[in-house]
């Protein structure tokens, strides 16, 4: 079971990954949980950002550690958002759809940290 999140912009995460199954994400119950028991101080601001986070994202980084993922962060003047998503690549098997792996509130050295050890696919109206 799962909550659709609505839809990301699949363009800037094409022309790394290819071709995706869907601009559709979700998020199942078992991350919810995961969210909510790794991350308690942070799923009020899940609840509150997390339409902002995935529709709207200041940066996009992929994770090179993990293959298929990447960061949506949004930054704000208070606190940085991270989330955490695993993208349905055409290649994975059938029906997939991009999926919320986890959400955190992220320091500015830290973001900084992705940025120099990951790939800058997407910064706020330029596409890398």
């Amino acid at each position: 079971m799962f909550i659709s999140l609505g839809k990301i912009c699949v363009k800037p995460l094409e022309k790394v990954f290819g071709k995706l199954q869907t601009d559709e994400i979700i998020l199942t119950y078992e991350r919810m949980k995961h969210i909510k028991k790794r991350h308690p101080q942070d799923w009020q601001f899940f609840r509150k950002y997390i339409n902002e986070n995935i529709q709207d994202p200041d940066l996009i980084i992929t994770d090179e550690k993990h293959e298929g993922t990447i960061y949506m962060i949004k930054m704000g003047t208070d606190m940085n958002i991270n989330v955490v998503v695993r993208i349905a690549l055409e290649s994975d098997g059938s029906n997939l759809k991009n999926s919320v792996m986890t959400f955190y509130r992220i320091r500015e050295k830290n973001m900084n940290k992705l940025i120099e050890k990951n790939r800058l696919l997407y910064k706020k109206g330029i596409v890398v």
